[in-house]
Order: structure tokens, then C-alpha cells, then sequence
């Protein structure tokens, strides 16, 4: 009988401590997808943008957000209260992305959460209809190409009238297939035309560029609202990537002679 009454004890504490609900479908009407605030571009951060479009209202408790080109999955715990016909953004710092492997991209977020009186737990796919995860991962690949395929040397800057320049030399680290497409410019700061905005340079051999940098806009609203600065942007392809983007790997200290050279021509 002690027997009998001791599994018992057991069964239910062991039910007791299940607090997860069984997963079920979702109600229609709730859906997910993929964002960036503007103010966060200079971030990995993204957020999974939740919409409650049932007739009742609902609180989020966790979610578990994974994709097919992520190693790992990304968490979300707490409270938010999603009334009916509103909607909810949830904050997270996904992991580096992984080059694509013949798949579409994919992503799905398992939600725990109270809808009405009931606790419960569904999966929703994500879309990604701004693009937002796909140029995440992209770049990410793309980045991780780049950094294999080449040594990236910066030559010490020049500054030459009202154009500040430096060497790149894109020295192979084993032979690859990873093409560069061009370098991309910021508002502040433009290109002079001995820079390769849109090219084909393969990286497998040695490359010699120059970075010409003239001034960009200089407006008080630019100025006060930039979010990019002298982070320039990069373009590959490999033979699995049409094109991945990423930030061009400058030092601090070459982004501080940016700056000095732009803040000596620039008097919003």
C-alpha cells in the first residue's frame, strides 16, 4: 500500500511540474514575420513581429524562433499582451547564418502562450517578406566567404585635397571561387570613381584596389539621424550564393580618419 501511495506521490508531482501545454495548431489569425527597426541596422537584432488578428486577446509567455540556415535556435521569454486585431514585436539576436545547401530559406517560431483562459503551445512558419533574415544570413555567408577566400590589407590613408584614399590589397588564402561584386558607399560618404562600386574580380588571385572617398551628404537631418557612418558595404558571390552583403572590415583606426576627414568639410 506505502508502495501504491508513493507512486502516486510521484505521478503527481512529476505532473505537476509539466508546465508546458501540448502543442496544438494555432487559431487562425495568428501570424508571424520578420522585421528590423531602422534604429537597430547596425545591429544583429531583429524581431519576430507577432500578429493577433482572432477575437480574442492573448499573452505571449516564450517563444523558440529557429531556420534552417541558423546552427542554432534563438529564445524569447516574458509577458506581452497581444489584444485582438493588434500586434507585438519580439526582440532577439540571432546567431551567425549558415551558407545555403540547395533549400529555400525557412524559418518557424514555437510559441507558448495563454490565448483566452487556455494555456498553449503552437508553431508558426515566419515569413520574411522585407527580406530582412534572408540578407542577414546572406551576409553573413557571404562574410564568412570572404574572410576564407582573401587577407585583407588596408594601406595607411591619404588625404588629397578634398579626396581621402587608401590601398586595399586582397592578398588568397587558397584557391576559391568567391568573386568580389564591389564595395557600396554610405550617405555621408561617397565614392570617387577609382573605386570599384560594381565589378568581378575573382578572389583566387591577387587584387589591388584603391578606396577613394569623397564627401557625401552634409545636411543637419543626415547628419543628426545616421545610423551607418563609415561602414561601407561589401558584395560576393559564391557558387552556392548569388550574393551575399556584409560591412567591409575596416579597423578603428581607419574609421576614425574617416570621421576626421569628414568633420573637417562638413559644417551642418
Amino acid at each position: 500500500m506505502r508502495g501504491r501511495i508513493a507512486l502516486a506521490g510521484v505521478m503527481l508531482l512529476a505532473a505537476g511540474c509539466s508546465t508546458e501545454p501540448e502543442r496544438t495548431d494555432p487559431p487562425d489569425g495568428l501570424t508571424a514575420e520578420v522585421m528590423q527597426y531602422r534604429g537597430k541596422r547596425l545591429t544583429r537584432e531583429i524581431a519576430v513581429a507577432v500578429s493577433n488578428d482572432t477575437d480574442r486577446r492573448l499573452e505571449l509567455t516564450s517563444m523558440r524562433l529557429t531556420s534552417n540556415r541558423w546552427s542554432e535556435p534563438v529564445r524569447w521569454s516574458g509577458s506581452d499582451e497581444v489584444g485582438a486585431g493588434s500586434g507585438t514585436g519580439l526582440d532577439v539576436d540571432p546567431p551567425t547564418g549558415t551558407c545555403p545547401e540547395g533549400e529555400g530559406l525557412t524559418a518557424s517560431a514555437d510559441l507558448t502562450y495563454r490565448f483566452g483562459d487556455e494555456e498553449r503551445r503552437s508553431v508558426l512558419p515566419v515569413e520574411d517578406p522585407y527580406g530582412v533574415l534572408r540578407d542577414l544570413v546572406d551576409g553573413d555567408c557571404g562574410e564568412q566567404a570572404f574572410d576564407e577566400a582573401v587577407t585583407m590589407t588596408v594601406g595607411a590613408p591619404q588625404v588629397r585635397g578634398g579626396t581621402w584614399s587608401s590601398r586595399i590589397t586582397l592578398t588568397p588564402r587558397r584557391p576559391n571561387d568567391t568573386v568580389l561584386l564591389g564595395f557600396a558607399p554610405t550617405l555621408r560618404f561617397a565614392f570617387g570613381p577609382r573605386t570599384p562600386a560594381e565589378v568581378e574580380l575573382p578572389l583566387d588571385r591577387p587584387q589591388r584596389l584603391t578606396l577613394d572617398v569623397v564627401m557625401g551628404r552634409c545636411d543637419p537631418h543626415i547628419v543628426a539621424e545616421d545610423k551607418v557612418g563609415s561602414r561601407f558595404g561589401a558584395w560576393v558571390r559564391t557558387p552556392g550564393l548569388e550574393y551575399g552583403y556584409f560591412t567591409l572590415p575596416l579597423d578603428d583606426e581607419i574609421h576614425q580618419s574617416l570621421e576626421q576627414f569628414y568633420a573637417q568639410r562638413c559644417r551642418p
